[in-house]
């Protein structure tokens, strides 16, 4: 505790002499006079009032500093997920699962004496809350994905204000979500120690490894589909495997399963005779022996289209950014794309350009026109556009901005302005707008997904956005997001159009290994681009939808919509009911929540495997203003079985990275005696300082008021002026 002040310490003892000195002149003498006694009480109480008021003038601050010690904090991070279900190395109950982390706790208390443990269950993430104290029986080993990496991230966040000392990390090590944890674990800010569940011996079993097909097939047309099987200690067995749709057997084959540990690839197909969703199920012979059967089927959803997107790619030259936009476009197998690139003025590589563009679905402009492009080409692009076939133009190194200008004007969503040759690195930053757009809507929903993204070579000319243009994502220079347009869409009557105005997309096709996760984010990005531009205008009052077509087993499953008027006004106090009808027929109702401007939601939670269908219907009132309806399916909850036992190379290697150890059972004396060394002295010494400015404080002026009233009142009472 201290005072300090804004002026010169030598005033307050100035301020002193001045008070006493007043006083001292003012009651030395009183008229009338008084006794001593009397005139020392007055002199001292007009001494206080001065010497406090003089105080006040030397802005004085009142500091107040605390000292509290945080224990050392210990984060142990115990794996819900189901594959501990198989610690035995057979498919158990849970009491086995939980008899071994129970005695693998055993051992913390004496490492970790002194310091404050925290456990926290962790599935796909970490559980809300952290719990002092911790009994295995709690577990319900029901997570349907485990991400060791979140876990480990979200620790360090959650505990940023705590003094995180160490963390422990029980698990059989199988993680199937998320990034690898060796790249958390190399650089987290405390050791992290491992405890294996689970038995890292080798069980017979054999599996599903792994499905591989199109995520789009077309009526009519063969849909090849590949089957990895995996098969350990089951060499001379035969088994068949078969292919159901709806639960009838559509095709099927018989093998037999080579000798020791052996790889199967089986190669299937189907022709699909109908469009829509169709859910398709891939089983093999389930044996007597094995670890378990629940990874013996694996189940897939194709989505069934009457024929394929044609798009027209004309592209200003040859390079690294038209090779990116070319394999971009080339995953989705939903796309056909015919690539033109310019070779000279009026000639093409691939030769004549094509006679009618009316026959495409989509035209995508890589970088043209460039310096070489043929005016009349140019004009035919502009002439089927304003007949309504959709344009998505991006720049590129080759782009002729100058020339741009002959189509901009009523093709695309923006128009040079100033034009300047050089450009910037600059990152892709979603706008406000684009947060609701259905263009910039991906797989998992993580907005800070977009920062991952490398940057874009972006051109410093004025860009002048059309009255209808929309702005998605703005450019961001070293976190300044500098609001110039970087994705813009426009969409007018039967005629929509996309300009990305960032050059180097070769760029997102090179990402780094710790970031591929987020590999799949610009074909999403693009395929929603022309999904959107191809997308029917859509008029209908109430528009609901499925967040997604296919969820994951034990994943929850969301909805989102929109209602509007007659004139096409939000409505945001409608009531909209949603009914699931199950794969076995029986309806089940729901209310979506209203969010505000005519928007709503619903999360049902997990639901059960299978192919669903749904009707919503809105009301307002007894007025009905409308109704949708669609399809979606629930996955197989079988990601979890996929790899029995436990991965004791991993958990050893995220310990060795992090500085931690991994503990041996059989031998925890190296485990307790490097925690408890680690936590000796761990203890955390924070300081907080506390200032009040006392001119603000409303007793001290209140004390001087009651000073100067006493001296009144004294003076009055003894007949003093």
């Amino acid at each position: 505790m201290s005072f300090s002040f804004g002026m010169s310490p030598w005033l307050l003892a100035a301020s002193l002499l001045a008070a006493g000195a007043a006083a001292v002149w003012l009651y030395r003498h009183t008229m009338p006079a008084l006794p001593r006694s009397k005139r020392i009480v007055l002199g001292v109480l007009r001494f206080c009032a001065l010497f406090f008021i003089l105080l006040l003038l030397l802005e004085p601050v009142f500091r107040l500093v605390r000292h509290d010690e945080k224990e050392p904090v210990v984060a142990v991070l115990i794996d819900d997920s189901a594959s501990l279900r198989l610690a035995s190395g057979t498919d158990t109950s849970r009491a086995v699962a939980q008899a071994h982390i129970r005695d693998i706790l055993q051992h913390i208390p004496p490492a970790a004496r002194g310091a404050d443990v925290r456990y926290i269950r962790f599935g796909s993430d970490l559980d809300a809350g952290e719990l002092p104290r911790f009994e295995p029986d709690s577990l319900a080993l029901n997570a349907f994905r485990t991400n060791i990496a979140q876990a480990l991230a979200s620790t360090e966040e959650r505990l940023r204000d705590d003094n995180l000392r160490a963390v422990l990390l029980v698990s059989d090590g199988r993680y199937n979500t998320g990034r690898n944890p060796l790249y958390v674990s190399e650089r987290y800010p405390v050791p992290v120690f491992t405890a294996v569940v689970g038995d890292t011996l080798r069980r017979q079993d054999i599996r599903v490894q792994r499905v591989l097909t199109n995520e789009v097939a077309y009526v009519g047309a063969e849909l090849p589909i590949e089957v990895g099987i995996r098969a350990e200690g089951m060499g001379g067995r035969r088994i068949t495997v078969s292919l159901a749709v709806d639960g009838e057997t559509i095709t099927s084959q018989a093998l037999e399963i080579p000798p020791g540990n052996a790889e199967i690839v089986v190669d299937l197909s189907v022709t699909p005779e109908s469009e829509g969703l169709r859910r398709y199920t891939v089983a093999i012979t389930e044996l007597p022996d094995e670890v378990t059967h629940r990874n013996n089927r694996e189940s897939l959803t194709v989505r069934v289209l009457s024929s394929k997107r044609r798009i027209l790619l004309v592209a200003a030259a040859p390079g690294p950014d038209v090779a990116a936009i070319r394999r971009l476009l080339a995953r989705n197998a939903a796309f056909e794309v015919s690539p033109f690139v310019q070779k000279s003025a009026g000639a093409f590589y691939e030769g004549g350009f094509p006679s009618s563009l009316a026959d495409f679905d989509v035209i995508v402009l890589a970088g043209y026109p460039g310096r070489v492009s043929d005016g009349t080409v140019l004009r035919r692009i502009g002439e089927a556009a304003q007949e309504g076939v959709p344009v998505f133009f991006l720049l590129t190194s080759a782009t002729s901005i100058p020339r741009l200008g002959i189509i901009s004007e009523d093709v695309l969503p923006v128009e040079p302005g100033r034009v300047r040759e050089d450009f910037m690195e600059a990152a892709f930053q979603p706008a406000p707008a684009g947060n609701h757009h259905p263009i910039m809507h991906i797989s998992g929903g993580d907005p800070e997904a977009w920062s991952t993204l490398p940057p874009l070579e972006y051109s410093r000319t004025q860009w002048a956005l059309t009255p209808d243009a929309q702005v998605l994502a703005t450019v961001s220079v070293r976190g300044i997001d500098l609001s110039e347009p970087l994705l813009v869409v426009r969409r007018r009557t039967q005629h929509r159009t996309a300009a990305l105005l960032g050059a180097g997309t070769w760029r997102w096709q090179n990402l780094p290994e710790d970031l591929s996760d987020f590999e799949q984010l610009p074909a999403e990005l693009f395929a929603n681009i022309i999904q959107w531009l191809t997308a029917l205008e859509d008029d209908r009052p109430v528009r609901i939808y499925p967040v997604r077509d296919v969820f994951g087993g034990g994943e929850s499953v969301q909805f989102s919509g929109q209602v509007y008027d007659e004139s096409l006004n939000p409505v945001p106090d409608a009531s909209v009911e949603i009914r699931l009808i199950s794969p076995d027929g029986v309806e089940f109702p729901y209310l979506m929540q209203a969010i505000g401007s005519g928007r709503y939601t619903l999360n049902t939670g997990a639901l059960p495997e299978g192919a669903y269908a749904w009707s919503a219907t809105a009301h307002r009132g007894e007025e009905i203003l409308g109704s949708d309806r669609g399809e979606f399916v629930v996955g197989s909850l079988t990601l979890e079985y996929r790899e029995p036992g436990a991965d004791v190379t991993l958990m050893r290697q995220v310990a060795q990275r992090s500085g931690g150890v991994l503990l041996d059972q059989s031998r925890p004396g190296p485990f307790t005696e490097v925690l408890s060394t680690h936590l000796e002295g761990a203890s955390d010494t924070i300081s907080q300082t506390t200032e009040e400015d006392l001119r603000k404080h409303p007793a001290l002026l209140l004390f001087i008021i009651a000073l100067l009233a006493a001296e009144w009142f004294f003076r009055k009472r003894n007949g003093m002026v």
